[in-house]
This record gives structure tokens, C-alpha cells and sequence, in this order.
């Protein structure tokens, strides 16, 4: 949980090691002041063909260069969200996220031919986006953790899942779901009031990246770390409430 992690102080404060460096798609160093994040993404097809915007509206599409694709989005939306500046509660030391992309579309790319890459595959099974695990790992996480979370999500450092994104309407909607969703991927789960978390939303977290999409935490960049460092996923306090799940459950269905 969020609430006890430990002060971020120096690079010996979360001793991230991998024993597999090439199974793991992110891997983070941390080095006095600067987090180092390697990506190894994989996309779909559909998110590398050049975005038509023959009859757009949207300012930021338009002021990108020609053969713009959904990737690059995507790519642009994780960098600016997660790779900055930020001072840890309790530390006036400024630490900085620094982030090496690299995309298995890239020609010029350099890596092992062993390199283990995450996934973002086109969906269009629901109006949201979301990061599933491969079905062979769905389920039993539930039984490990018993975070409801995880019956989806079973996260590892070697399997942090799949990205399902749809295309939205909007370049900025796009990048700020992608930011969200790629927090999965590193390792932490949802703060908003979700149905896997009895519709709780975690306290004081209306502006984190992973509840409102909005911007990314220091502490969810501490529960990031502490999901490396010990190889789970980090959760957001959530309680079950049997009356609140029903009153949203049938609350919704009431209205429609």
C-alpha cells in the first residue's frame, strides 16, 4: 500500500536488481538522483499507420508532422507524463526520471534478439482502455494477493501485462489513458473508484495519474519503485463495502 512506503532518501533506498534483465519489457536504475527507465514496447499495426486527419478537429493532431502515428502518441504521452522532475515527501532533493524508449518497430533500434517486449494491441471491446495478463495468468492472482485487481492483472516483473487501448477522439485523451495505463504496466493499480475496488476510491488521490489520469505522483512513482524492488504489484488502499457495491451496481442499472 501506498501509505507504507518507505522515504525516499538515496539509490540504496530500493535495491532493484534483475536476475533476468532480458525477460523483464521495463526495467528501472536507480542512481543518486536520476531514475532510469529502459521500455521495450511492442505495437499493434494499427497504432503504426500514419493517423488520418482529413477531418479532424483536434489543434494538437494538427500541429504534428505528417505519418503522426498512434505509437507515437503513445510514446509521447508515457515521456511527458512520467519522465520529470519530482521531490519525494519528506526529501527537498529534486530527483529525475529519465526514460529510454525503445519500440520493436524501430529499424534502427539496438537490443538482444532475447529482449522480452510488453504489448499495446488495438480494442475495441469497450469504450475504456485497459491491461490485461495472458489468459494462462489470469485469475490465480486473485488467490495470492486476494486484490480483486489482480484476477485481471496478475503483474510480474516479467509478465507486467498487455496494454488494450482504443484510439479516442482526441491526441491529448489518447496520451493521458496511455499514461494511466502504462502506470499498470510498471507495477501499480488503480486509486478511482473501480467495480474490482468496491467503488472505494483511495483518499487524497483525485489527481493522481492512476485515479483521474490527470498527473503523475510522487508516490505512485515510490510504489513504482517498491514493485521493482520487490517484485509485486503495488495496490491502493480500497474497502469492501457489500451496501456501496450494491447501491452502484443497482444504483446503474436503475438509471438505464
Amino acid at each position: 500500500m501506498f501509505y507504507k512506503l518507505k522515504p525516499y532518501t538515496s539509490d540504496k533506498t530500493f535495491a532493484i536488481s534483475y536476475k533476468e534483465p532480458l525477460k523483464v519489457p521495463v526495467r528501472i536504475n536507480v542512481s543518486k538522483d536520476t531514475i532510469y527507465m529502459t521500455v521495450h514496447v511492442e505495437f499493434d499495426p494499427f497504432f503504426l499507420e500514419p493517423i488520418d486527419r482529413t477531418d479532424s478537429k483536434d489543434a494538437l493532431l494538427k500541429s504534428k508532422p505528417e505519418g503522426y502515428s498512434l505509437a507515437d502518441a503513445f510514446v509521447e504521452g508515457i515521456r511527458n507524463q512520467w519522465a520529470k522532475t519530482y521531490v519525494f515527501e519528506g526529501s527537498s532533493k529534486p530527483v529525475v526520471v529519465k526514460m529510454n524508449i525503445i519500440r520493436k518497430d524501430d529499424k534502427d533500434a539496438e537490443y538482444d534478439s532475447a529482449q522480452r517486449f510488453f504489448k499495446v494491441r488495438h480494442t475495441n471491446m469497450s469504450s475504456t482502455s485497459f491491461v490485461t495478463s495472458p489468459v494462462w495468468r489470469m485469475g490465480w492472482g486473485f488467490l495470492i494477493t486476494g486484490c480483486p485487481e489482480a484476477a485481471m492483472i496478475n503483474w510480474s516483473l516479467k509478465n507486467p501485462g498487455t496494454i488494450n487501448m482504443n484510439s479516442y477522439s482526441r491526441i491529448s485523451v489518447f496520451q493521458s489513458v496511455s499514461a494511466h495505463e502504462f502506470g499498470h504496466v510498471l507495477g501499480i493499480g488503480d486509486a478511482y473508484g473501480a467495480h474490482y475496488r468496491c467503488f472505494f476510491e483511495a483518499p487524497g488521490t483525485e489527481d493522481y495519474m492512476m485515479n483521474s489520469n490527470r498527473c503523475v505522483n510522487p508516490r505512485e512513482l515510490e510504489m513504482v519503485l517498491r514493485a521493482h524492488e520487490t517484485g509485486r504489484m503495488q495496490y491502493f488502499p480500497y474497502r469492501v463495502s457489500i451496501p456501496r457495491f450494491f447501491k452502484n451496481v443497482f444504483g446503474s442499472v436503475n438509471k438505464e
